[in-house]
């Protein structure tokens, strides 16, 4: 009876290793990339920006991950992030799939911590609110911004290094 419960549970852990291995297999053959960053609004509330994440899946497994955290860098440092949501997204085998639309606020009171002092950067904001072009306005304040998410994929956490933001 001990061998039986012995192969039994031998059988089981063997499963289990076989499916983690293949799970981290489809993880690390699969890309992630933010899609089509870009400013959507900018109100006296701060700038609102809008991305997509693209995944790559050339494997023949799915993909569960969870919804990204997109967050905003400035010289090494976070200036804000998206909501965390729990919500799990399966990505289908051999496929490209873009995850919805995440939005996130960059307050001016963060950006008031990056740029010495808002209050010089006017002038070059009301000419860049003037052309009507929202990128326009991050160009005039010359801020080094970069944009990375989080997520966790097949159970294994995955980050993104930071990108130049283009606007």
């Amino acid at each position: 009876m001990n061998k039986l419960i012995g192969i039994g549970l031998l059988t089981t852990a063997g499963f289990f290793l076989l499916r983690m291995v293949k799970a981290q297999n489809v993880s690390e053959n699969s890309t992630f990339k933010l899609a089509n960053p870009r400013i959507h609004d900018v109100n006296l509330g701060g700038i609102s920006f809008r991305t997509e994440i693209a995944v790559n899946n050339p494997t023949q497994g799915s993909l569960n991950m969870t919804k990204p955290v997109v967050s905003i860098w400035s010289n090494g440092k976070v200036l804000t992030q998206s909501l965390a949501e729990n919500k799990t997204i399966q990505i289908k085998p051999l496929s490209v799939s873009n995850i919805d639309t995440i939005e996130l606020v960059l307050p001016w009171t963060n950006l008031s911590k990056v740029v010495g002092s808002i209050i010089t950067q006017i002038p070059a904001l009301i000419s860049a609110f003037k052309t009507k072009k929202l990128s326009n306005v991050l160009a005039s304040m010359n801020l080094p911004l970069e944009m990375s998410f989080s997520t966790y994929v097949n159970g294994i956490f995955h980050q993104t290094p930071p990108q130049k933001f283009q606007g």
